[in-house]
């Protein structure tokens, strides 16, 4: 249950009384932990028990607030800092508000918000991927360093929703004297829903990116385009999605195809299953990479629910290599392949 505070703010000057306006700030929070078994853990093949973050979500803490400033027009701010269940320490390499931290406008006009945000394309990718791209990196690995980042700092961001169909567009700063291009990334993106049906897309390019799944790489643009669907049909949700990816001068080329289903076949259970094949090309290699994953879901309360999840990847040719990498966000130690079985427990406040 997220608790909200009222507060008055009073403001005012020496030449005029003060005045009071209403704002509204809620405390909300997740904690997602699980208890996992990989295979293939060291180059030696040998598998691991571990106590890490949830599968769909990571744990977070945060306050958001809107404050009414009449003629329709709210200003808004977000603050979330995101965290590692097992341990305690925080997460986004230590930052105190690493998964958001943003401060905006909402109206008539739209919505504008600066800061450190999730980008336009992870979003939409997200809205068309059965998992919502799982916190769980080796399943939901299709986001991250595959589009550039999941979130990215000193980005300004537009969104508008016209009836069925909405729009968003950002930018965020290279921050770099003597170029206003440099080390920044731009998108936008298009989502039409009707009825049971959503279709969407969109496009980012980063720009000056050294590294690509932790592997350093030559300087290189990155440039991502994505479409997919969903459909209701009741109790079922299928998915479907494209997403490609274009590294230029580390001439990394990535074509992922994913489709999934969520089925609520009682009100407390549900199913997820999705697959994820990929076409790597790099230099004059190629190979392939298959991610599918299943979860069963139990529903104890709007606030508490536990899970089952296994998962199994296999990589062949170039993605082998790229998965034998040190640095890799899942490394496989030169394996072809890894199985992974997680259960977990998720309560939200």
């Amino acid at each position: 249950m997220r608790r909200k505070l009222s507060i008055l703010f009073a403001t005012g000057s020496a030449m005029t009384m003060p005045v009071l306006a209403h704002a509204s700030v809620t405390l909300y929070g997740l904690l997602d932990n699980t208890i996992r078994y990989t295979t293939n853990e060291n180059a030696a093949g040998n598998s691991k028990v571990q106590m890490g973050d949830g599968v769909l979500t990571g744990s977070r803490w945060g306050m958001h607030g809107t404050e009414d400033l009449g003629s329709n027009t709210k200003a808004l701010f977000v603050i979330e800092s995101g965290f590692a269940p097992d341990t305690g320490v925080s997460q986004q390499g230590g930052r105190l508000f690493g998964r958001k931290a943003y401060v905006g406008l909402q109206g008539e006009f739209g919505t504008v918000t600066l800061g450190r945000q999730f980008t336009v394309i992870h979003e939409v990718i997200a809205s068309y991927d059965a998992m919502a791209l799982a916190s769980l990196g080796i399943v939901g690995f299709q986001g991250g360093p595959y589009t550039g980042g999941v979130r990215q700092d000193n980005m300004i961001k537009y969104t508008r929703a016209f009836g069925g169909l909405t729009f968003a567009a950002q930018h965020a700063f290279g921050e770099t004297a003597g170029s206003f291009a440099k080390s920044s990334s731009t998108g936008a993106s298009l989502s039409y829903a009707a009825g049971p049906f959503l279709a969407a897309g969109g496009y980012q390019s980063m720009r000056d990116t050294n590294t690509y799944y932790g592997v350093k790489v030559p300087t290189s643009n990155q440039n991502v385009w994505s479409l997919g669907s969903t459909y209701n049909t009741g109790p079922a949700t299928l998915y479907l999605g494209y997403t490609n990816s274009n590294v230029d001068a580390a001439d990394y080329r990535n074509h992922a195809v994913y489709s999934g289903v969520k089925y609520v076949f009682m009100p407390a259970w549900s199913l997820i299953a999705m697959g994820t094949f990929d076409r790597l090309k790099h230099g004059s290699t190629t190979g392939n990479r298959f991610t599918g994953a299943l979860m069963l879901d139990y529903v104890f309360s709007k606030r508490t629910d536990v899970y089952v999840e296994a998962d199994y990847t296999t990589l062949s040719g170039a993605w082998r290599t790229l998965g034998g990498q040190t640095d890799f966000a899942t490394p496989m130690f030169g394996h072809g392949s890894r199985f992974g079985a997680t259960a977990g427990l998720r309560h939200k406040f």
